[in-house]
């Protein structure tokens, strides 16, 4: 039986599509040189995240910066005072699902920032000579490539039966078992020819 006879036939299609995801909620430590004079902390925040992210190997690195703002008191704790100091930073986020046969050249990275950059605790060292913040944040990235999409194509004379004719013609695939079963698939006919 020649291709052209059978009543569904199957290609593939180019797509852009969703080809990996990952997620990392990320805690870590910094430690900043305080000035002499300081006497205790009152507060700690940060602001002007910035960050990019790119792909490496099976996993997206983010790299970026904020700024430190130290609030503390000085003098005996009769004068308040701010200190600012920009930190960087570089996290490796590893990817939970990725589809190896997306096409290299065709990858964006997507990274979000579910939540910002939070300083939950900043210590004054026992010698006063450095300050010791923790913070927390969260990316959650994905992939976007090309990648081949196996369809199913029905006769071209369908486009001309209103939709109770097609509704019979799929019903009737149904119950021959030819609609629903994929057995007769070569597995390795998706992505025969990524590699090029």
């Amino acid at each position: 039986m020649a291709n052209t006879d059978r009543s569904v036939e199957y290609r593939q299609i180019m797509s852009r599509a969703i080809c990996g995801k990952g997620r990392k909620f990320c805690q870590v430590k910094h430690s900043i040189h305080p000035p002499d004079h300081i006497h205790h902390i009152l507060g700690a925040w940060l602001i002007n995240h910035n960050y990019e992210s790119s792909k490496v190997g099976e996993a997206v690195e983010v790299r970026g910066t904020y700024d430190v703002n130290i609030w503390y008191s000085t003098k005996g704790n009769t004068k308040t005072d701010v200190m600012t100091e920009t930190v960087h930073y570089a996290e490796k986020i590893p990817l939970t699902y990725y589809d190896r046969y997306t096409r290299e050249g065709t990858v964006n990275v997507s990274t979000i920032c579910t939540q910002t950059p939070n300083c939950v605790a900043a210590k004054l060292s026992p010698h006063k000579d450095s300050i010791s913040i923790k913070v927390e944040k969260e990316f959650v990235v994905e992939l976007i490539g090309e990648t081949k999409v196996t369809v199913a194509v029905f006769p071209h004379e369908l486009g001309d039966w209103d939709d109770k004719d097609k509704e019979d013609f799929i019903s009737e695939m149904a119950e021959e078992d030819e609609y629903d079963t994929f057995d007769d698939l070569d597995p390795d006919l998706v992505f025969d020819d990524l590699e090029d």
